[in-house]
């Protein structure tokens, strides 16, 4: 019986296809572990399902419509190591989560499908395979191939192997079902889910869908969750933080032997212009499935278009971007290297306050020189009673952020800034860390700035306009280019940072305003400009404290 992982590596070790260094690093990594005494390699599970998806699967879109679905070797890889990896002393599977990053337009959607399929037949009695995406139309786009692609086959629609209904796929013998399930679902709970695949998590603010799903998965011995999606531009959202998690397995940094992270990425953005080749890194069915000249021809039209460069690179190359329009790419404003608040202790500070509406998210920053880096210590306020409103409106997990103690939310439906002078005062107490300056602009602040002036703390006025803030902010965009600024990875921070346009005028001076949306918080990323402009103000003073 073939090993396919082998003979993908071995492609791989010859030239013929071309992957980049991650996914290199973790081939490297199975093919060592095919030795490993305390694994063993099962080609069968995965040739069984490869062989029910060959034989009973055809393709239901132009131009493969009605054809067989033979599937690629980089997908007779996946399924084999998935379901192959075995521990030796159990004989449980290996691996309980698979994550696949991928270009669009490489079979994903139909890859995923056939999975489903297979699962759902070959499945013992009783269980739920859950389509799963963000939203329901997504996860409804899913479930359509997956029903379509049951009904080109003769064998597989038979009303005695399976059924559709308005809610789902079910077999009347095996009482299998294949369902749908989304961030929008009024229901997560309440499911059998033996194998259940994710479409699209580029779009997940937050880890529901996934969350519903490993719960529904906790009395399973061999539980199984596909992760399949292209990059994105969501910010701090679920895709980031499961990338983040699985590049630190492929680092060494932590080790977690039941997720397979499967990427395919780039090296860097320049060989892509450089090398037709390496276009193959992120698009695997590259020449069988996408074409070349498609590529061709949309990174023509990007020469001359921005909007169109950006989302070519995000979803056919899997390098991450922001919104066109972003003062800062992706790159820029990413740093996950994290400090401890006690590595700080006993540190010269300056802060930078925005307090924005009484309704809207208020953002308070301390920032910290020390080893030529510049640490940023972020945190954010708002009403209780607009928790849920902006939960929906902006589309970003607050509640999640309250519970992980990022945000303190005020009891009723204003801002009680009271909090933020509380905030300061607990970094001083607790930590030592004195802001000898805060900057703050006066608009709604009058109140506020005679309580911190009560507090001991002296306050600084930075008004909003392109005079006060267009040098801090190019100060702060050169520091992050060089990644000198360091903010524990904070996620609203981030978020505020990829929200943040650049408002130019006709002398080139700069100043931040919201990015297309009344939706889009920029609260952390003013505050941190402010703090920057009261760092210019006293640099000289603040270097002699420092000393």
């Amino acid at each position: 019986m073939a090993n396919y992982l082998l003979e993908y590596y071995n492609e791989i070790q010859k030239g013929n296809i071309v992957v980049g260094e991650e996914l290199k690093t973790v081939l490297d990594g199975l093919v060592k572990d095919l030795d490993d005494d305390r694994f063993i390699f099962d080609e069968k599970p995965g040739q069984l399902r490869i062989e029910f998806i060959e034989t009973f699967c055809k393709h239901t879109k132009s131009p493969f419509n009605g054809q067989p679905f033979i599937l690629e070797l980089w997908e007779k890889a996946i399924l084999q190591v998935a379901y192959g990896f075995k521990y030796k002393d159990s004989n449980l599977r290996r691996f309980n989560e698979v994550l696949l990053l991928i270009a669009r337009k490489n079979g994903k959607t139909t890859f995923v499908a056939g999975i489903d399929l297979a699962e759902f037949f070959l499945s013992q009695g009783g269980v739920d395979i859950v389509c799963a995406s963000n939203t329901n139309d997504q996860s409804g786009i899913l479930f359509e191939e997956i029903n379509n692609m049951r009904e080109h086959s003769q064998a597989l629609s038979k009303p005695s192997r399976s059924r559709k209904n308005i809610f789902y796929i079910y077999s009347p013998k095996s009482k299998n079902k294949i369902k749908k399930l989304s961030g929008q679902s009024r229901n997560l709970d309440g499911f059998n889910i033996e194998v259940g695949c994710i479409d699209e998590v580029h779009q997940m603010t937050d880890s529901k869908v996934y969350d519903a799903i490993k719960q529904s998965q906790s009395t399973k011995k061999e539980p199984l969750i596909f992760i399949i999606t292209t990059e994105g531009n969501v910010v701090g959202g679920f895709l980031d933080k499961k990338l983040e998690y699985c590049r630190k397995m492929i680092k060494g940094e932590i080790k977690d032997e039941r997720v397979l992270p499967w990427l395919y990425t780039q090296d860097d953005e320049k060989e892509i212009y450089q090398d037709k080749k390496s276009w193959q890194k992120s698009n695997p069915s590259i020449g069988t499935v996408k074409t070349y000249s498609y590529l061709e021809d949309i990174m023509n039209k990007a020469k001359n278009d921005l909007s169109t460069r950006l989302t070519m690179l995000c979803k056919d190359f899997n390098i991450k971007q922001l919104e066109s329009g972003s003062w800062l790419s992706f790159d820029d404003l990413n740093n996950e290297e994290h400090y401890s608040l006690e590595e700080l202790r006993d540190s010269y500070a300056v802060g930078g306050v925005d307090l924005s509406s009484t309704t809207d998210l208020t953002a308070a920053i301390l920032l910290i020189e020390k080893d030529k880096k510049k640490y940023v210590i972020p945190h954010f306020f708002m009403p209780s009673d607009v928790l849920e409103k902006r939960i929906e409106e902006d589309s970003v997990p607050y509640d999640i952020w309250v519970k992980k103690g990022y945000l303190t939310l005020s009891d009723g439906s204003q801002n009680d800034f009271s909090k933020v002078t509380d905030w300061f005062k607990e970094m001083v107490e607790t930590y030592n860390i004195r802001p000898l300056w805060v900057g703050y602009d006066p608009w709604n602040s009058r109140y506020w700035v005679d309580e911190m002036d009560d507090a001991g703390f002296n306050m600084e006025k930075v008004r909003q306009g392109v005079f006060t803030l267009s040098e801090p902010m190019k100060q702060l965009e050169a520091d992050l280019k060089n990644h000198i600024v360091i903010y524990d990875n904070n996620p609203i921070l981030k978020w505020c940072l990829a929200n943040t346009q650049a408002k130019v005028d006709v002398n080139g001076n700069i100043q931040p305003c919201k990015l297309n949306s009344k939706y889009k918080r920029i609260d952390g990323a003013v505050a941190l400009i402010i703090a920057y402009s009261v760092l210019n103000t006293f640099k000289k003073d603040y270097e002699t404290m420092q000393s």
